[in-house]
């Protein structure tokens, strides 16, 4: 649509979507939307998403409304953050623009043309040949994963493909047939404030490593019940395509690990999930043994990232095993004492078990290190109260 001049990269929002708040519309361009500059926040992390909207069909006006108009997190162009809100709104601009639904205007314009006819916008409704269902990989065994309806991932997700169509795709891209040099060019040009350009993560791989200079752009992917990864190295095109429907698998080393594979280099060898090496400690021994075998991970350097142990103490209070959560997530904090995330989950975890001066303690610490959280200031508030 830029290449067919019907938007403009460096408009305002506004000039697109008269209907969304002036004093945002006015500030943040499409091209900040797409490089995730904006400051616009991220609707997935609202925890009245999960809550009360995850399950119910929304129009795009009303959704938009409802988890997509909130202020802005920072001065638009000065920092870097992800945000699905603001792929949603692109959705929008797109509509208005076209007068056509986001699904038809991506039939028609790259799944069509490319022969992708295993890819589409998802919903429940269709009848869909061979589709995979998505499972939870939990400890103690694998789940259904939870419903969400299709129009609140929408212009952010919301799409099914396969690998082979992925490979077409990623081929259409090396042609003009979607778009242009200059808009290719564009695409892969990274911010100042962070390895993101539109869309894209984009890493220079090493020369002395690989024996030439490599440009790798990557991107991953979530949601209920599947994650996947795409990662191209522009130089050889090659393709890695991995589509997982067993909940979160650890995608980014997998693609590491076969990226070397292909260019010979030497690669980790797969070894037990992490979280199922602290379970089993914590059904061997308790906490005591959880630090123990913490610590030992540690010592070895095999810290577990912090995402990984956050996801695995939410497993931990979905199994009313509180204490041990609590735990875990105080070695999350030791471990990573500047994130306001693991401390927001330790403070969720002590709420959990009715300790509301430990959680206010926490969620406290969690405002200090991230002043923008909605969640922490409003459960001060409420906690408070409690005292």
């Amino acid at each position: 649509m830029v290449q067919q001049n019907k938007i403009q990269l460096d408009a305002p929002l506004s000039t697109y979507l008269p209907g969304y708040r002036k004093d945002i519309g006015d500030k943040i361009t499409i091209r900040q939307i797409l490089n995730h500059t904006s400051g616009l926040s991220n609707y997935t992390h609202a925890k009245a998403f999960r809550d009360d909207y995850s399950r119910n069909p929304y129009s795009v006006d009303e959704f938009i409304t409802l988890l997509c108009s909130d202020d802005l997190l920072f001065e638009p162009g000065t920092q870097f953050r992800y945000s699905n809100s603001g792929y949603f709104i692109l959705g929008a601009v797109i509509e208005k623009v076209t007068q056509q639904t986001y699904q038809d205007v991506l039939q028609q314009n790259i799944f069509t043309p490319l022969n992708m006819h295993n890819s589409g916008y998802d919903s429940h409704e269709k009848l869909l040949k061979q589709r995979a269902s998505g499972y939870n990989n939990n400890l103690d065994g694998y789940t259904n994963a939870d419903y969400l309806d299709m129009s609140i991932p929408y212009a952010a997700g919301s799409l099914y493909s396969t690998a082979r169509d992925l490979v077409k795709w990623d081929q259409a891209l090396y042609t003009n047939k979607l778009i242009n040099e200059e808009l290719k060019k564009q695409m892969y040009t990274v911010t100042q404030q962070r390895n993101y350009a539109f869309g894209w993560e984009v890493n220079q791989l090493s020369a002395y490593k690989y024996g030439k200079p490599l440009t790798q752009v990557q991107h991953g992917g979530g949601i209920d019940g599947f994650n996947a990864f795409i990662s191209r190295i522009l130089e050889d095109q090659l393709l890695i395509v991995i589509l997982n429907n067993t909940g979160g698998a650890p995608l980014t080393p997998m693609t590491k690990g076969l990226t070397n594979i292909v260019y010979g280099k030497s690669y980790e060898v797969a070894t037990e999930n992490v979280d199922s090496m602290l379970f089993q400690a914590i059904k061997s021994g308790g906490i005591s043994e959880l630090n123990k075998k913490y610590a030992e991970l540690v010592s070895s350097g095999d810290t577990p990232r912090e995402r990984s142990i956050n996801y695995f103490g939410y497993e931990l209070l979905e199994m009313k095993m509180i204490k041990e959560a609590i735990a875990l997530f105080k070695l999350n904090v030791q471990t990573n004492p500047d994130s306001a995330n693991a401390h927001d989950s330790l403070a969720e975890a002590y709420l959990a078990d009715g300790n509301i001066a430990k959680s206010l303690e926490f969620y406290q610490q969690t405002l200090e290190l991230d002043p923008t959280s909605e969640n922490a200031s409003q459960a001060i508030k409420t906690l408070s109260s409690k005292l």
